[in-house]
């Protein structure tokens, strides 16, 4: 990295700049669907339907929204310029099937941005649900399973998180200001904080493109063009350090680390929600940190935990840091970046 993007740390300051209890006191960074923005989905999606389009084929011409269109235009405004968050809230899913739910969130989708691909199968479209994987190792990802799960930062600019069935217990949704966090380290350890602004070594958890590296370095912070950009999710880079070609991480790097986590723990940071169904969440990457707790399932497979999930990029995204290269390839404002590009010519709408 350059000697610029090594500069000394500074406060950040700005909207996404908060701590949970402003977050979770305020409405701003909600929208709840009136029974005419309802009524417009549901045209769109039958209009869709009369077309004969398929998520392969459907296109925003084919879903059409011309009044909830600008709630869409704020939401894609608040991830970018504004908290980093926002959620939509009120999609009645009891009246759809879980085929036609996912072509209504492909089609809102569509309004936002471009989906970019969240495993080496090419799943554009994904689910959250427990599909009993581990909790650590090579090849976990979180979503396929029921345990909690740290504080993190998912593999793109945006995710967008549909809740199709709540569990039957647990699963509670918290999401942090990185920045916040930011500025607490250099509140109490600028020394720590100048170590997270320079690379680490991390894993591609098995998603790397045949004949390439198994592992990439980046750092957790950066700043560039006068706008901060995090990434972190630490199963990753614990992946890495089981690879026997790599340098091991200094006792210093790990402080970091630690404390970045524990001031993730403290409840004042916390934003907490528990989803209900027809929700649909949107955190930006670069500016949030968002964890789920263990959750508990119904026996019935129909009333399982169910999440749809989009990885996005928004055409208002901030450039990147050269930093962030490695993994997210093209740095520029407004690309279609990150993801796991898939390993074959399949486009996949489901994970199975």
């Amino acid at each position: 990295m350059s000697a610029v993007e090594l500069a000394t740390p500074v406060l950040l300051t700005g909207p996404d700049v908060w701590m949970g209890e402003t977050a979770q006191s305020s409405d701003d960074w909600v929208h709840q669907f009136s029974d005419a923005d309802i009524a417009e989905i549901d045209a769109a999606y039958r209009h869709a339907v009369d077309a004969g389009a398929s998520l392969a084929t459907l296109t925003r011409d084919l879903f059409p929204l011309p009044t909830v269109g600008p709630v869409l235009v704020r939401l894609q405004h608040e991830l970018e310029e504004g908290w980093g968050l926002f959620l939509l809230r009120g999609i009645p899913v009891e009246r759809y099937s879980k085929d036609d739910l996912r072509l209504i969130y492909w089609g809102i989708g569509l309004h936002l941005g471009t989906a970019v691909s969240q495993s080496k199968r090419g799943d554009v479209l994904g689910d959250v649900r427990d599909l009993g994987t581990g909790l650590d190792g090579p090849a976990f990802r979180g979503y396929t399973s029921a345990g909690e799960l740290t504080y993190h930062a998912d593999a793109a600019d945006v995710t967008g998180l549909f809740c199709i069935q709540p569990a039957k217990r647990g699963g509670l949704s918290r999401i942090v200001s990185t920045s916040s966090v930011h500025n607490e380290i250099l509140r109490t350890r600028p020394d720590l904080l100048e170590l997270l602004y320079q690379p680490y070594y991390w894993s591609f958890q098995g998603n790397e493109l045949p004949g390439t590296p198994a592992y990439y370095e980046q750092p957790v912070f950066t700043m560039h063009d006068g706008k901060f950009a995090a990434r972190y999710t630490r199963t990753h880079m614990r992946s890495a350090q089981m690879m026997e070609n790599l340098p091991k991480m200094t006792p210093a790097q790990g402080e970091a680390l630690d404390l970045l986590d524990e001031i993730c723990a403290r409840p004042e940071f916390q934003l907490t929600m528990m989803f209900e169904p027809g929700d649909i969440q949107f955190v930006n990457n670069h500016l949030m940190l968002h964890m789920r707790t263990e959750f508990e399932d119904y026996p019935e497979p129909e009333k399982r935990r169910h999440l749809m999930r989009l990885w996005m990029s928004l055409p208002n995204g901030r450039a990147l840091s050269q930093g962030f290269a490695p993994f997210y390839r093209d740095t520029r404002a407004g690309a279609v970046r990150g993801g796991h590009p898939g390993h074959g010519d399949d486009v996949v709408f489901e994970t199975a």
